[in-house]
């Protein structure tokens, strides 16, 4: 930097994201839009229901039924009340029932399933559960959503050296198209049962097909790119990589990932590995025609691409040569870790006193010409439905200063404001939960939960999915 570090930009302050919901109705809390207005796509007329299967252990096919029985009544939120509404069961909150599955969508998993789970035989779990699920298959007409329910009993499988049950699982079942929600004994035992209603339900929802809510405001002249990588290993002890690329746009048609092996890259001294130029534009290539698939060949203004680690000389010339003259390419590097904190003061008549909560979300922060903090975590106002007059901190029963995360800009033109008000946005559309934000983006959440599952099973590659599948 050319100027000391006292001597900063003024910074700037985003408004929280708008939600666009059913009727074209707008709020900023996902919840409270649900509640009021109801999800986004009922305007569009799907789903018009919500049918379950279920695959448990033959003496827990009765806890899902409780699940359903809960899912399907009133209750009250006893955590977080400042940001929790009451939850009023599945159909006055979507406005379309929630069917749970006749005797024939029941369907019980085999009692060797126990045997292996105890010996930690992961693989061998995984198999049995398979061939169950292969028979679940004739059925699948009849549902929408699977839940699977893993028990207590299978724990000593449940995650080990180069093994995780839930990753392998959707690896396996996103190829034959089934979207499953995955229970544990968690759900069953949370406190705060408005809680976990309400994420359940979104993400049941979802996975049937449903968009619950999506951004009022981004551009749709524009789409997001997010990269991770998945290291693996042959048995023969070689090593190899692969990049997933998660394509969204604002039309709430995106989220849809695609994994690339590469054979063309280095690594860091931390591991990060980094793209040759040809294999960078081969991948952004493919997630351009990815976009185009959804858009009828159009080609998107400007794109911003994201990743957690930097962008290396060629990794830049392969994204720019991956797309025409006509799109705009921002390549942002985002980093969660900072060691940056911000405090806010009031003036309190002539004096300046410490304010009664943290700094806003969404003000950002530029600290160089390729460089500006932003902080997703922070202060909300209109938010609070126990007192609409106070900001609500999501973070504040954890750590008393919300952290920024560093944007690292190494393309772009002008200044932070648009680059800053996406990544805040991106931060309000992960499905698979019912808080009020994440810290990073939508973009590298994702992405990174497909690098995980693909780690699982390294055949899933070069095929188009549904982030459905991986939620």
């Amino acid at each position: 930097m050319n100027e000391p570090l006292n001597i900063l930009p003024q910074y700037k302050i985003l408004p929280e994201p708008k939600l666009l919901f059913r009727d074209s109705n707008i709020d900023t809390h996902p919840l409270r839009g649900l509640t009021n207005y109801g999800p986004y796509s009922a305007s569009l007329g799907f789903p018009n229901e919500v049918r379950l299967a279920y695959f448990a252990p033959s003496d827990s096919l009765k806890k899902l039924d409780s699940i359903i029985v809960e899912l399907n009544s009133s209750a009250i939120p006893k955590e977080a009340l400042n940001y929790y509404l009451q939850y009023d069961g599945f159909q006055n909150i979507f406005r379309i029932p929630l069917v749970e599955p006749d005797n024939n969508l029941r369907f019980e998993a085999p009692e060797e399933c126990v045997k292996y789970a105890r010996a930690r035989d992961g693989d061998k779990l995984v198999d049995i559960i398979m061939h169950s699920i292969g028979k679940i298959l004739k059925e699948r007409h009849s549902f929408d959503v699977l839940l699977l329910y893993l028990p207590e009993t299978w724990k000593n499988s449940f995650e080990y050296e180069g093994f995780n049950l839930h990753d392998r699982i959707k690896a396996k079942v996103a190829p034959i198209g089934l979207t499953i929600q995955i229970i544990n004994d968690v759900a069953f035992e949370r406190n705060c049962r408005a809680n976990v209603m309400w994420g359940l339900s979104v993400a049941l929802y979802t996975k049937a097909g449903g968009i619950p809510w999506k951004l009022a405001d981004l551009n749709k002249d524009e789409a997001y790119i997010g990269l991770s990588y998945a290291i693996k290993k042959l048995r023969e002890g070689n090593e190899y990589t692969t990049c997933c690329s998660q394509v969204f746009d604002p039309d709430g048609t995106g989220f849809e990932f695609v994994a690339y092996d590469t054979k063309e890259y280095e690594t860091d001294s931390r591991g990060n590995p980094y793209l040759r130029y040809q294999e960078m534009q081969f991948v952004l290539s493919r997630s351009l025609l990815l976009y185009q698939g959804s858009h009828g060949g159009r080609v998107p203004k400007k794109i911003f691409i994201h990743k957690t680690s930097h962008f290396t000389d060629e990794e830049i010339q392969g994204a720019f040569d991956a797309f025409s003259d006509g799109t705009e390419v921002e390549l942002i590097q985002v980093v969660r870790g900072t060691n940056w904190y911000g405090l806010k003061f009031d003036k309190s008549g002539r004096r300046i006193i410490p304010a009664n909560y943290p700094v806003d979300r969404g003000i950002y922060q530029p600290i160089s010409k390729t460089e500006c903090l932003l902080w997703t975590q922070g202060s909300v106002m209109d938010v609070n439905v126990a007192n609409s007059s106070r900001p609500v901190f999501k973070e504040a029963s954890l750590k008393p200063l919300p952290s920024p995360i560093m944007l690292r800009r190494f393309s772009g033109q002008g200044g932070w404001h648009d680059t800053c008000s996406s990544v805040l946005a991106l931060t309000k559309v992960d499905w698979n939960n019912n808080t009020l934000y994440k810290t990073m983006p939508a973009t590298l959440v994702y992405s990174k939960v497909f690098a995980d599952i693909v780690k699982q099973a390294p055949e899933i590659v070069n095929e188009i999915y549904d982030y459905r599948f991986f939620m």
